[in-house]
């Protein structure tokens, strides 16, 4: 009898914490078939993968919550990228990796949450960062997809307006390669401002990005010495009318990556894109077009993709994207030597594919 009610306190104590803590699973898995072909170099190819040619990003995420009373939850995010588990290369990086408090103040998350650049983006890309978005062709000029070592807050939603605040301090002053305990890995200093509305059909948002200049040793990485301080602002708005989704973005200001070999110079960058989605049924259409134009390099995308929804959680999907680079110039003879504009050639690029994504 002393034994069974020894029991039942151990179970009742125990179950305390797992009724206020819950721990999920979580994520998406796409595959696409896809054929690629184009003048620029080297685009000539047919394959499957998670990669070229997928409506979404496949990851597996582990979320653990836990209220903690009066208000207050604390939450952690860690994402694993399924095209890397058991490779050498290593499994993370893949998603939003993120500890953070919420409550009637807001929301605070340290690691790396999604930046506010990519989810004022999103508002205005019915097509996300997938197939036919020309999100690696444009997008990455003006805005990055997170910070490592990064804070963001969030404050609550008041009668629709949200104000959000980035930071990542950068530690770009260190001077040896290794890290240490007190030299921690080199990143630029970044800040970024948005303020969102939402209410009813329409969504607004507007955000500023800002990097400062790159200040790092030679000795440390010489590549990245002489990238200049830059700052971009980003508008994007959408609205709903029944079955219809219009969507309209634009962007102006410094390209994020600004280096000759010797100089500094912050190179102006400025696109603009529309969007649209519609759903049948089943059947839900996706289009969009976007423009960028860095210096004498311009660049359009014209995107569609089909999705036929089997359930909630699965779709079939055959996407189409068009990436134009009209300018007969290199990204070497424009002083562009930092990433993500060594890719950049004259030509097109097409991309066609069969795809089935299921969320769980």
């Amino acid at each position: 009898m002393k034994k069974q009610l020894i029991a039942a306190a151990v179970a009742s104590a125990l179950a305390v914490p797992a009724m206020a803590q819950n721990v999920t699973l979580g994520g998406l898995m796409d595959f696409a078939g896809s054929s690629t072909s184009g003048s620029q170099p080297n685009q000539e190819g047919t394959t499957i993968s998670q990669t070229i040619g997928v409506s979404a990003t496949s990851v597996i995420r582990i979320i653990a919550t836990e209220d903690l009373g009066g208000g207050l939850r604390a939450t952690a995010q860690y994402a694993l990228d399924p095209r890397t588990l058991g490779n050498d290369a290593g499994a993370i990086g893949r998603d939003e990796l993120f500890i953070g408090l919420s409550g009637t103040f807001g929301n605070i998350r340290l690691g790396s949450p999604n930046s506010i650049g990519l989810n004022t983006y999103q508002i205005a890309a019915p097509l996300g960062t997938g197939v036919g978005s020309g999100y690696a062709a444009t997008v990455q000029d003006y805005s990055n997809i997170r910070y490592s070592r990064s804070a963001r807050f969030d404050s609550p939603v008041m009668n629709g307006f949200q104000v959000s605040f980035l930071y990542a301090p950068g530690n770009d002053k260190v001077t040896v390669a290794t890290p240490t305990t007190q030299n921690i890995a080199n990143s630029r200093e970044v800040t970024e401002m948005g303020l969102r509305y939402s209410a009813g059909p329409l969504t607004v948002g507007v955000a500023n990005v800002s990097q400062a200049q790159q200040t790092n040793s030679a000795t440390l990485n010489a590549a990245a010495i002489n990238i200049a301080k830059t700052s971009s602002n980003i508008f994007a708005a959408s609205y709903t009318l029944g079955a219809t989704t219009l969507s309209f973005g634009k962007n102006e200001g410094d390209a994020l990556f600004n280096r000759t070999a010797t100089v500094t110079v912050a190179r102006k960058s400025e696109g603009y894109r529309w969007g649209i989605s519609h759903s049948i049924g089943a059947f839900t259409l996706l289009a969009s077009y976007a423009v960028q134009k860095t210096d004498s390099i311009k660049e359009d995308v014209a995107g569609f993709r089909g999705d036929y929804n089997l359930s909630k959680r699965t779709a079939v999907y055959l996407g189409y994207e068009n990436w134009d680079n009209k300018n007969a110039t290199t990204a070497a003879a424009d002083g562009l030597t930092i990433s993500p504009f060594p890719a950049v050639n004259a030509g097109d690029r097409k991309i066609t594919s069969l795809g089935i994504r299921h969320s769980f």
